[in-house]
């Protein structure tokens, strides 16, 4: 019998899958199948877990390479559910030639959706204008003008899946759109609407910018107060990568010094972030708690995906999402 482990998170306050059951189904139709939900508690795998199922469906808990050291490890695969990996040791994982997929196909366009989202409520100052009603300040709404789009440019750092459909969905709204990804070719970026620059030239230009690139040694604390000093003062960024990528109080201190306009968070340094964070003092700032993509067309999604790469493994089909070849 092939146990598959599922990551307790992914249950609702209700016990419910909170993907639905549609995913799910695929696994218990199954009879060469057994299902088991682990704790909600879960923070980092370990041994017992490995040595218990043969595949796991891992949402928020971290796999190092202490949770595979064991001769009994048994675990032949971990499906992350989403996009990014940086939970996982890649090369551990390797070492024990355990096999990690992940879900790019899944939210590719509901995150650039969520980066159009940021756009658009920072633009048309949605928050402020809420806040005028509510507080009984309605005919203070002259003094909260937007910013129009049409004449603007955006910058879009990491172009990669995720980021090639934002500049595929933000075509229409931008005047120019800026692309920061060393991996492209500047013939790949033209061919998807975007001019490929520099990091630096995409600060000094962009009016708006969208940070969309993986997490990795080279990327982590990439965006700091160099960067921010070369912003436009008007300009706008927005991190729905990972946290790390932004040297936080770099952040606060250019907000501090109102040398950007604001900025849009669906991610941070930690997670969940403190309730006494300086972040939270700026009205100008939008964070949200690494969700804004989560709807339930984008979690059925996730869910199918991540699920059939464990039953391609299963039934010895071709691996479509491995990271760790």
């Amino acid at each position: 019998m092939f146990r598959v482990g599922i990551s307790g998170d992914l249950l609702n306050s209700r016990d419910e899958p909170c993907f639905g059951m549609e995913p799910l189904n695929l696994l218990k139709h199954r009879e060469d199948i057994e299902i088991y939900w682990m704790d909600k508690s879960i923070i980092e795998l370990d041994t017992e877990m490995t040595s218990k199922f043969d595949a796991i469906l891992l949402n928020l808990p971290k796999a190092n390479a202490n949770c595979v050291s064991d001769s009994n490890c048994k675990l032949k695969i971990i499906s992350r559910f989403g996009v990014g990996f940086d939970s996982v040791d890649i090369e551990a994982m390797k070492k024990k030639d355990i096999i990690v997929t992940n879900t790019p196909n899944a939210v590719r366009r509901p995150v650039a959706v969520a980066a159009l989202t940021m756009i658009f409520a920072t633009a048309g100052k949605l928050l402020q204008k809420d806040h005028l009603v509510r507080s009984g300040k309605w005919n203070d709404r002259t003094n909260f003008m937007g910013t129009g789009l049409a004449q603007k440019t955006l910058g879009v750092i990491g172009a990669g899946s995720i980021g090639s459909e934002t500049i595929k969905l933000s075509k229409p709204f931008f005047k120019n759109i800026l692309a920061y990804d060393p991996f492209k070719s500047e013939k790949q970026l033209t061919e998807i609407g975007a001019i490929k620059v520099d990091l630096i030239e995409l600060a000094c230009k962009s009016d708006f910018i969208v940070i969309l690139c993986n997490l990795d040694s080279n990327t982590k604390g990439m965006i700091q107060s160099n960067f921010f000093s070369n912003m436009k003062k008007s300009a706008y960024i927005f991190n729905l990568s990972r946290g790390p990528v932004i040297n936080e109080s770099h952040l606060e201190n250019a907000l501090q010094e109102n040398e950007i306009a604001g900025a849009g968070l669906d991610v941070t340094e930690k997670e969940p972030l403190s309730t006494d964070s300086k972040l939270l003092k700026y009205q100008n700032v939008i964070i949200t708690p690494h969700a804004l993509c989560w709807t339930d067309e984008c979690f059925n999604d996730i869910a199918t995906e991540a699920i059939s790469s464990i039953l391609n493994y299963i039934d010895k089909k071709p691996i479509l999402n491995q990271v760790n070849k």
